[in-house]
């Protein structure tokens, strides 16, 4: 528990300075229990799904030209991809479990331009459905989260536009996470300690 206090403390402090790959919302409120990375090209095929189809919909709600960013990260040579499954328990006292995608491009040593592509599945009455609830997108260069500023694209299912795509890349990244979680074996998140997992929410797509 005292561990786990001091690397959280060390990630806090790494985290508000831009140091390193998290950002609050990989952190804040997030049980977060399996990392998987992929530092070759094992990947690849599946960020062109992704981009293509939920990410390409998401940014055309918008009138921002976010696209062109989100390209420069994901065609990054440098270029962290890395996915977390997580729970999480919020204010109204739902309980949610997800996955999230995570895209890094080095700007500096240690210090990284994100989009982090967020799917969620809360649970009705203790059990999930293993269909996607909502979905966030963050889009977060270095400059600007150093200024405390990024921005937010939400959808959630209650918008029928394009619902079949959401859900689709819901499976296909729970598809993708589970595949690659079981050819390279699961490697704990260090805030496991101190943030069991709720075993007792029923029909989990992850576990």
């Amino acid at each position: 528990m005292m561990i786990a206090s001091i690397l959280n403390f060390i990630e806090e402090y790494r985290c508000k300075r831009g140091i390193g790959v998290f950002r609050p919302w990989n952190r804040e409120e997030l049980r977060i229990f399996h990392i998987n990375r992929y530092p070759d090209e094992s990947g690849r095929g599946y960020i062109e799904q992704i981009r293509d189809g939920v990410i390409e919909t998401m940014v055309t709600f918008t009138k921002y030209p976010y696209i062109d960013f989100i390209d420069e990260v994901l065609n990054s040579k440098s270029l962290l991809f890395q996915t977390f499954f997580h729970q999480r328990f919020d204010d109204r006292r739902r309980w949610f479990e997800g996955v999230t995608l995570s895209f890094s491009s080095e700007v500096e040593k240690n210090r990284y331009d994100r989009v982090d592509l967020i799917f969620e599945d809360v649970a009705v009455d203790g059990e999930f459905d293993r269909e996607v609830n909502q979905v966030r997108l963050y889009v977060s260069p270095l400059k600007r989260y150093l200024a405390n500023d990024y921005d937010l694209l939400y959808w959630d299912s209650s918008d029928k536009r394009s619902l079949e795509i959401f859900q689709t890349g819901y499976r296909d990244s729970i598809y993708f996470y589970k595949k690659d979680r079981d050819r390279r074996g699961v490697k704990r998140h260090w805030k496991y300690g101190y943030a069991p997992l709720n075993h007792r929410l029923k029909n989990s797509a992850f576990l």
